[in-house]
């Protein structure tokens, strides 16, 4: 009872410095809250202790706790300080505290006062608070006081309107009472209106008047560039888009998959923007100050590309793992003007791009240590510019590291014979190109044939198509000392002899690279 009575009067003390006028003391405030309170918890802790509780995991969860609603009102005494009245009730199973309940719900009613010590006053929109207090409670004919001490968020929202949140721990002062937790969450609003504050009449002066020029302030645009080609009216990816501005300011961007670049927030001034891609420029375009007020928020600007090149985009595909392949040397042989350009294609996508010429016709072969690559034929005559922008291709290229076995396809041999057909394959070719990039390789060049005939014959004949390759290969600039030949006859076959298909693919010819 001693300590209920100092802090009552403690309370009524701080209630005489409410009437200082102060704009940042909380006006008069009504709370209505909804609580959560705790017995299970804090009988756990008072019969054990908070580390076993804790370690255990034995908090209660809002489920198992008791729910009510109640009634605050704070007054402000000083900036950081609030007085606060609060009335509870609840419908709750009491847990006494030699660990019996009451065995129903009952009505529980809670009374108490206490003072918010507040660490930021209300201006600030957060506000940490602790509070202390005195509570009396009310259950079933049995009551009892207890000192409420907890902590809490202000949250303020529009000056004169709050949300709270805040938690207690309760302790019993009297025997038929027991400890416990109450969390809440309430909202509140200002009971009290503005003052109105009566102004002196004065004398009324009336100034010389002040011409003063008009200061007009003009909003940031953002520039939104697009790049299409002219002829087909394509969007245009991968321009270099240079918008120059006042002293000397360069900005550059890279149009995307759609011909689209954006230039954010741009204050108003005078520019020029023009574009670059493939070594030729775009249409030019200027944006005076005076647009940034006529459009807004967003200027458009269109530009035109012409270039009368076909472009060209490609992939290296590395068709041994069926995976794009980066870093290659794209070699673009202009076969009707007997002129040759070299890309290189992207390390991360295998991607390449180039521009073609038209009505002419290429080949383009991929270079690559320790690859092999397809041999592909690529023409622009007979397409329309004005519809046709984009010719594309896929480009293999195959490992041929020390070991690597290839089949060479389409190697014709007139019927039981060695020597080879005039319509030479384009596989013969992109080996001639393989040895010439890479003259250190050495060959192992391989005949095989079907079952049809007898073994000896199968092996003479294998060896002498075999050479028949080595024999090619050496009249196309290929040093003999690098090529070896050997018949194997049908001794290897990789199909099945019984069917004229599985033949046709055992007769075959096998570059092998060794040591």
């Amino acid at each position: 009872m001693k300590h209920l009575k100092y802090t009552i009067i403690l309370c009524f003390l701080f209630l005489q410095l409410a009437a200082q006028d102060n704009a940042e003391i909380k006006k008069s405030t009504l709370v209505f809250h909804t609580f959560y309170n705790d017995f299970k918890t804090a009988q756990l802790i008072r019969t054990s202790s908070l580390k076993n509780v804790w370690d255990n995991h034995l908090w209660s969860k809002f489920g198992e706790m008791q729910m009510g609603f109640g009634l605050n009102y704070l007054k402000g005494m000083t900036q950081k300080l609030d007085f606060v009245a609060t009335i509870d009730g609840s419908s709750t199973d009491y847990l006494f505290k030699d660990g019996s309940t009451n065995g129903s719900s009952a009505f529980l009613l809670d009374v108490n006062t206490a003072l918010n010590l507040k660490l930021l006053s209300d201006k600030h929109i957060v506000t940490p608070y602790i509070s202390l207090g005195a509570g009396y409670s009310l259950y079933k004919g049995k009551s009892g006081f207890y000192l409420p001490i907890g902590v809490g968020l202000q949250f303020n929202l529009f000056k004169e309107a709050f949300v709270f949140a805040n938690g207690q721990y309760r302790t019993a002062l009297s025997s038929q009472v027991n400890n416990h937790f109450q969390y809440t969450i309430g909202v509140g609003a200002s009971l009290a209106k503005k003052k109105k504050v009566a102004k002196v009449a004065e004398a009324i002066v009336i100034p010389e008047p002040v011409i003063k020029e008009l200061v007009v302030v003009i909003p940031a645009s953002n520039i939104l560039i697009s790049v299409k080609d002219e002829e087909t009216g394509q969007p245009l990816p991968l321009v270099d888009v240079i918008l120059n501005g006042p002293d000397n300011k360069r900005l550059t961007a890279v149009t995307d998959a759609e011909g689209k670049v954006i230039f954010s927030k741009m204050e108003p001034a005078d520019y020029s923007i023009t574009g670059l891609l493939n070594h030729i420029s775009t249409t030019a375009k200027n944006i005076a100050k005076g647009d940034f007020v006529a459009n807004g928020e967003q200027i458009y600007i269109s530009l035109t590309h012409n270039d009368p090149r076909f472009t060209f985009a490609g992939i290296v595909i590395n068709k041994t793992k069926n995976i794009p392949e980066g870093g290659a040397e794209i070699q673009i042989n202009n076969v009707t003007i007997q002129s040759q350009s070299i890309e290189q294609s992207d390390p991360a996508d295998g991607r390449f791009k180039v521009q073609l010429a038209a009505e002419s016709e290429f080949t383009v072969v991929g270079k690559k240590a320790g690859y092999i690559s397809n041999i592909e034929k690529v023409s622009t005559q007979g397409l329309n510019r004005s519809t046709t922008l984009y010719v594309k291709l896929e480009l293999g290229i195959e490992e041929a590291k020390v070991g690597q076995s290839i089949v060479l396809k389409d190697i014709n041999f007139e019927l039981g014979k060695s020597t080879l057909n005039a319509a030479v394959s384009p596989d013969l070719d992109r080996l001639v190109q393989f040895l010439k990039d890479f003259p250190e390789a050495r060959l192992e060049i391989q005949g095989h044939t079907d079952n049809i005939g007898s073994p000896e014959s199968n092996i003479k004949l294998s060896n002498a198509r075999a050479n028949s390759v080595v024999y090619y290969l050496a009249k196309h600039g290929i040093d003999i000392r690098k090529l070896s030949a050997k018949g194997y006859g049908a001794s290897v076959p990789i199909f099945d002899n019984a069917t004229p298909e599985g033949r046709a693919k055992n007769r075959r010819v096998v570059m092998k690279v060794v040591q």
